[in-house]
């Protein structure tokens, strides 16, 4: 399924809008993360090799956002305490783009993520750019995420570049239909077709993924081998 989730620039854009106070850096394995007020939740935007967005949340964050969601009839309780588990349950959500949050208490302990954030011991997962507005609507409760009035954070300025749209037949030159290719994330599979802009291949076990090859050629996530 291809799940067209906001890019870190796009995530930038929208908490920025909504006025909350936030740093933007990246975590020890690279991923691009965006944390609230001073030490609060972290958002995490992987969205280039996941289609999920990742928050590591204090208490307080972690049961606003369930009450949130359970009011909306979106929250679903994880209560495995297997990492295996755990990840193989978010990875069927996240083959669909679930519309569902999931709530992992004491999550980042048991997932061994985020070690350094002592603060931060929750994981929620959640699947969509809906919901990931939902949250951020929450998060504009907590007064701590908010600038103080007479001294204002400033304001980081995302400029985006666009580029321009490829057509079928340049794909093609790149990745010719039929041959082999090496994904990031997914490993080698096969290029099945080219149409509109995204590119199916075919990877192991049969399993077909629909890639959006700007996204695959800007960032390399796909090598002709």
């Amino acid at each position: 399924m291809d799940n067209q989730l906001y890019s870190y620039e796009d995530a930038c854009e929208l908490i920025q809008n909504k006025e909350l106070k936030m740093t933007m850096k990246r975590d020890a394995d690279m991923n691009k993360i965006c944390q609230f007020g001073d030490h609060g939740s972290i958002l995490n935007v992987n969205t280039l090799l996941f289609n999920r967005y990742q928050f590591h949340a204090t208490e307080k964050d972690f049961n606003a956002i369930k009450r949130m969601a359970d009011s909306e009839n979106l929250a679903i309780i994880l209560r495995e305490t297997d990492r295996e588990e755990i990840e193989d349950i978010i990875s069927g959500y996240e083959e669909v783009g679930s519309k569902a949050i999931l709530f992992i208490k004491n999550g980042n302990r048991l997932l061994q993520l985020n070690e350094t954030e002592k603060n931060l011991p929750h994981e929620i997962i959640f699947f969509t750019n809906e919901n990931l507005d939902l949250i951020l609507d929450c998060l504009c409760e907590n007064s701590t995420y908010k600038p103080k009035a007479k001294a204002p954070v400033p304001v980081v300025k995302v400029t985006k570049v666009v580029e321009p749209e490829l057509t079928d037949e340049e794909i093609k030159e790149i990745y010719p239909e039929g041959c082999s290719v090496n994904h990031t994330k997914y490993g080698q599979g096969t290029v099945k077709s080219i149409s509109m802009g995204k590119i199916i291949v075919e990877f192991g076990n049969s399993i077909e993924k629909i890639l959006a090859a700007r996204i695959c050629i800007k960032n390399k996530l796909l090598t002709v081998v």
